[in-house]
């Protein structure tokens, strides 16, 4: 069940307490399989992948959040002080991701702050939602690891619509692909070069004043900075976090890890060889088998076991279909980091549709 707290709450809370407000060519390219939504790549500086970002969405990405947040918001007050606290996570998004934020917004015809509030409006809300489980080569009958994940979200009849896969290829670090909305430029859902994969769940957490970058934007620098599940974990650990969330991990030499985030520290959890690696939206530490915290959790933990050694795509796909949310699951996949391939569904009902599949090797290769 997802739980929607009103942002207007912690807005007048922010402004009570002080806060104040601050202020490339296009690439087209098709895949073997054909995809259930736009496929879309940036290239270069951060500027540079803003501006072609804009360039190929921009018109999209302008309707769709006026159409959004329109429904999203309860009032044009709560909107506009969701737009003052944006402002002030923008000072704490790192320099290229500002650079990218003021070039996406420029060549979009939107504020500055527009875009940011897609970045950091999750920060703000507290949602109970979304899916995740890794299995090991040995669980599967063809030797593959696998890592599969629903997103469930309120997608209000508008952002079921709107699914997009984005590859980004900064300048000077690792090239990514997320799935995503246009204007996203943080990660709830993607996979790195190097086949480093990450997704998020979320967590109940209290409001908090913007003090680190927001989530989406230090799993998009976890992509663009680590090869390993181990780096990602150190990253992590060494980088302000603003919110409270679960993080699911795994690497294309099939390590795999939950890690637990609160701003104050990161609790790590690991799942033995032959033991299926999940999460939903409970911080558990160290435990894997309690069951009554979560139904989607226990269900996957009990048919994980009872498949062991003859998982598949399509048994994994059924798993996530059993877990989906009615109304909610807006995008399903599952991906192998080894091979850095993903297989994709997106809109409403998501995980009942036939998946794609898309190798990402062949993307993350491509030259201009």
């Amino acid at each position: 069940m997802v739980r929607r707290f009103r942002f207007f709450a912690l807005f007048l809370n922010l402004v009570l307490l002080g806060c104040s407000s601050a202020r490339a060519p296009s690439v087209s390219t098709r895949v073997e399989t054909p995809l259930p939504c736009p496929l879309v790549q940036m290239r270069g500086s951060g500027t540079e992948m803003g501006t072609s970002h804009g360039e190929q969405l921009g018109p999209v990405l302008k309707t769709l959040y006026t159409n959004y947040f329109n429904k999203f918001f309860q009032s044009e007050l709560e909107r506009q002080m969701a737009l003052m606290v944006a402002g002030v996570y923008q000072t704490r998004a790192a320099p290229e991701h500002r650079d990218e934020i003021k070039a996406l917004a420029l060549k979009a015809g939107l504020d500055e702050r527009e875009v940011m509030l897609e970045q950091c409006f999750l920060d703000a809300t507290p949602m109970s939602a979304c899916s995740t489980f890794t299995v090991p080569g040995s669980a599967c009958s063809d030797g593959v690891a696998r890592f599969a994940r629903n997103l469930d979200w309120p997608g209000l009849d508008i952002a079921d619509k709107a699914s997009v896969l984005l590859v980004f290829h900064p300048k000077d670090r690792y090239a990514f692909a997320s799935v995503a909305w246009p204007g996203m430029l943080g990660v709830l859902s993607g996979m790195n070069e190097h086949g480093l994969t990450l997704c998020n769940m979320e967590v109940t957490r209290p409001r908090r004043l913007p003090t680190a970058m927001p989530y989406i934007l230090l799993y998009r620098t976890v992509l663009e900075r680590c090869k390993t599940v181990d780096e990602a974990i150190d990253l992590l650990n060494n980088t302000p976090r603003q919110t409270a969330n679960n993080l699911m991990l795994m690497d294309a030499d099939g390590n795999r890890a939950v890690a637990e985030i609160r701003p104050e520290k990161v609790v790590i959890r690991r799942a033995p060889a032959d033991r299926t690696l999940i999460s939903t939206n409970h911080h558990r530490g160290e435990d894997l088998n309690t069951p009554g915290k979560c139904d989607r959790y226990d269900y996957l933990h009990d048919e994980g076991a009872r498949e062991w050694g003859h998982l598949d795509v399509n048994s994994m796909q059924k798993m996530l279909r059993h877990v989906a949310q009615p109304g909610m699951t807006l995008q399903s996949m599952i991906f192998e980091p080894s091979n850095r391939v993903m297989y994709l569904a997106v809109g409403a009902d998501s995980a009942n549709k036939p998946m794609a599949r898309v190798d990402l090797r062949k993307i993350f290769q491509q030259k201009r």
